[in-house]
């Protein structure tokens, strides 16, 4: 399947919501932001991404990433969330946030994950992207709906991920443009998701290590990995980052689990569903 087309739809919706943040700067104070505005915003998206893509329902599974995603949440700033962790159930390795405290992750990472801390890791950096405060949100959010209806209709063509990306794009560009550039967001999130990790008992490096694994040419991951790494890009700038962030963390005399045991059972059933494939 070609990706050229949903670049193309992807570039024009970008262009629509940088122009329309751009003139939303000049009229919204930054004390203005509502997070009530936040919270219906988030609810329209997740009520858009349920009609796209089925939900994993599986309970051991769904218990397990939510345990994992409320202990790196507990040590967020953003304590007003009501953080939800969703799993959905798709074969593409893929990740996503929306407003108001959702994070969504595919049924395709757990093959790729080694471990729990890897888990943590995935989730942490999406809770740290959650975190930062658009105070244009209000104003975005009529872009923002044109974009998730306008996803019903992309979903058929290159399928409910490529749709997924389009929105977890948009949601990054719209909260970087004019306040810092997309791959400065990146960098923050990564600090701040390396700060959760530590913070919450997992090695920080569960967030690293699965980026090196997805930034290999030879993978064997990497057409799942497509939508991942368009909407989550790593080049050698963003290691050098990560690394240097986690220098900074105090590691001296502190040993970590890595969860990988428990991980595997907790994950056995659907990476075995996939094998049967």
């Amino acid at each position: 399947m070609s990706h050229k087309p949903l670049h193309r739809i992807l570039s024009f919706f970008l262009i629509c919501l940088f122009i329309f943040s751009s003139c939303a700067q000049n009229r919204l104070a930054v004390n203005s932001y509502d997070s009530s505005l936040e919270t219906e915003l988030g609810n329209t998206i997740h009520r858009q991404i349920l009609q796209t893509v089925p939900v994993y329902s599986e309970q051991t599974l769904n218990g397990y990433v939510q345990n994992v995603g409320y202990k790196i949440a507990s040590n967020a700033e953003r304590k007003e969330l009501s953080y939800r962790f969703v799993i959905l159930e798709d074969d593409r390795i893929y990740a996503t946030y929306a407003p108001g405290g959702y994070v969504y992750i595919t049924t395709g990472f757990f093959r790729f994950l080694q471990s729990e801390i890897e888990l943590a890791g995935i989730l942490a950096y999406e809770i740290a992207l959650l975190q930062y405060k658009d105070p244009r949100l209000s104003k975005l959010k009529k872009s923002f709906d044109l974009l998730v209806r306008t996803g019903s209709y992309v979903a058929p063509a290159f399928g409910p991920i490529g749709a997924l990306s389009i929105l977890g794009l948009a949601l990054i560009d719209a909260a970087a443009s004019n306040e810092r550039s997309l791959f400065d967001r990146i960098n923050h999130a990564d600090r701040q998701a390396l700060k959760f990790l530590f913070q919450s008992g997992y090695d920080p490096q569960g967030l690293i290590n699965p980026l090196h694994r997805m930034s290999d040419l030879r993978s064997p991951y990497r057409a799942y990995l497509y939508d991942y790494l368009q909407s989550h890009p790593i080049d050698p700038i963003r290691f050098n980052k990560l690394n240097a962030a986690f220098q900074k963390l105090p590691m001296e005399n502190k040993n970590f689990e890595s969860g990988r045991d428990l991980y595997m059972t907790k994950t056995e059933l659907v990476r075995s569903s996939f094998a049967r494939k």
